[in-house]
């Protein structure tokens, strides 16, 4: 039986569309202090012209963790977490799974402040942050729970049965993703987008909806999507199928699922907004392809076990290696960059935008 609590930091993003006032950091008061620091601020920040992308990697078997600036390309030692599970961010923070379920918070000291007509970018030190007990963290000063077969938060009381791919060992479903639209979950039936409503005051406790995106009919238990996958921001999720026959590409906004047969894809990510789907496979190679139709646009020989992508750049990791390949996924999929790392990139997740 599942039962746990979706970790709540994880879900940061969601909390607010500007992201102004990172976890733990004080906010300015008073109207002078309100004119004299940009939208967004927070004490010991340098505000830069440009997003500040950063990389959070950590090693399965050893623990380590690091933070490769891809502005400076300085690599940072941040510490080490117990056996390394899985990663999520929001933005700014990297949240490790430890194989109890704890989560090791790593501040990666970069982050946009988004607007909508424009964005602020900041760069703070790098750190180790706290480690939360398993099972902890509001969402919305409230909690989101996957228990049972159902999905709780303040309004919503709804099933999510089998949630994907399958619970990890930290307890949580994996099948999990934070968009600019709400938080998605993975359930046997499709995909549960949770949203909150904002409130007048501000002070009273989020209501939260839930509207179900379900599969297109016909499709089998093993055919369901796995891990989701995206770039921040974007509200196309890509997932491959369980049974590794294929991929899936999720438009959150519309419910639409699209899937490709390809048994030979072991890793996926989506560009978004009708750009492509970048896919890597066990024979070793990168592909670009048309997320509608599934048709190939590019094709690289580069070895690789999982992928980032954002605005512009993917981010290849390569475990066996120990390298990051940066990828011009317009250009043909041009390898821009390769760093070189001291660990084995297992986990990896990106910050800054």
């Amino acid at each position: 039986m599942l039962a746990a609590t979706v970790p709540a930091l994880l879900l940061a993003g969601c909390a607010s569309a500007d992201n102004e006032t990172a976890p733990g950091a004080e906010e300015e008061n008073g109207a002078e202090a309100a004119e004299s620091t940009p939208h967004g601020y927070v004490e010991g920040a340098e505000e830069a012209a440009e997003p500040q992308s950063r990389l959070v990697l950590a090693d399965a078997d050893t623990g380590e963790i690091r933070v490769l600036d891809l502005i400076t390309e300085e690599i940072t030692d941040v510490g080490h977490v117990q056996e390394p599970t899985g990663i999520r961010g929001d933005g700014r923070y990297g949240y490790l799974t430890a194989a109890d379920g704890s989560v090791q918070v790593v501040d990666s000291g970069a982050w946009t402040v988004d607007h909508g007509d424009h964005s602020h970018y900041y760069r703070a030190a790098i750190a180790l942050g706290e480690t939360l007990p398993a099972g902890t963290v509001p969402y919305k000063d409230a909690e989101v729970t996957v228990a049972d077969g159902t999905v709780r938060a303040p309004g919503v009381d709804e099933p999510c049965a089998d949630p994907s791919p399958s619970s990890s060992s930290s307890g949580y479903p994996k099948g999990i993703a934070v968009t600019r639209a709400g938080l998605v979950l993975g359930c046997a039936d499709g995909a549960l987008l949770i949203t909150a409503a904002e409130t007048e005051t501000g002070t009273e406790e989020a209501e939260f909806t839930a509207e179900r995106l379900p599969y297109p009919d016909g499709t089998a238990a093993d055919e369901r999507a796995g891990e989701f996958r995206h770039r921040a921001g974007s509200t196309t999720l890509a997932a491959t199928a369980v049974n590794g026959e294929g991929f899936w590409t999720l438009d959150v906004l519309t419910g639409q699922w699209e899937f490709t047969a390809d048994d030979s894809v072991i890793a996926v990510n989506a560009v978004g907004n009708g750009g492509v789907v970048l896919a890597l496979t066990d024979g070793g190679e990168l592909l670009s392809l048309d997320p509608d139709s599934g048709e190939e646009i590019a094709r690289t020989e580069l070895p690789g076990d999982s992928i980032e992508v954002d605005s512009s750049r993917a981010y290849v990791s390569d475990v066996a290696g120990q390298k990051i390949h940066e990828i011009d996924y317009a250009d043909d999929l041009r390898i821009a960059r390769t760093f070189d790392l001291d660990i084995a990139p297992s986990h990896m997740v990106e910050t800054g935008r």
